[in-house]
C-alpha cells in the first residue's frame, strides 16, 4: 500500500491554520461510511520524486449534493437509483466522473482500518469558494 498523505502532512507538520488545496480531483467512486459521512480514495503523486501516496477525502452530505449537482439529470437519477434503500456502509460508482478544479480540505483525525493507520483530509469546499 502507498504511504498515506495525511500521515505525511501530520508527521512533517505541513498543516497550519490554512486549508490544504488539491487540484483537479476526479470523483468517480464514493463509499458511504454512514448516512452523514462519505469518503473516497485516490493515489496521487507527491514530493520531489512524485511517488504515489494514498489520499483519503472525507465529506458530508453538503459536498455530496454539490458533486451530484454537476451530473446530468439522467446521471443524477441513476446515482439515486443505486443508493436508494441501501444501508451504510456501501460503495457506489458515479455514473460519470465529476472533475473538480479545486478541493479545499482540513486534516482530519487519525483512523485505523484493518490494521492500517491513515488520516483523511476533510473537504471544506469545492472550486474557488473558500467557505471556511
Amino acid at each position: 500500500m502507498n504511504p498515506d498523505l495525511g500521515l505525511i502532512y501530520q508527521q512533517q507538520s505541513l498543516i497550519d491554520d490554512q486549508p490544504v488545496e488539491f487540484l483537479q480531483i476526479r470523483f468517480s467512486e464514493i463509499d458511504f461510511v454512514s448516512h452523514e459521512l462519505c469518503t473516497t480514495l485516490f493515489e496521487v503523486p507527491w514530493g520531489e520524486d512524485a511517488k504515489l501516496h494514498a489520499l483519503s477525502l472525507d465529506f458530508g452530505q453538503d459536498i455530496l449534493l454539490e458533486l451530484l449537482a454537476r451530473l446530468e439529470p439522467e446521471a443524477q437519477q441513476a446515482f439515486l437509483t443505486q443508493v436508494n434503500g441501501q444501508l451504510p456502509p456501501f460503495h457506489v460508482s458515479l455514473p460519470e466522473p465529476v472533475l473538480v478544479e479545486r478541493v479545499w480540505c482540513a486534516l482530519g483525525e487519525e483512523q485505523e482500518v484493518e490494521g492500517e493507520s491513515f488520516i483523511p483530509f476533510v473537504i471544506q469546499s469545492l472550486d474557488d469558494q473558500r467557505s471556511m
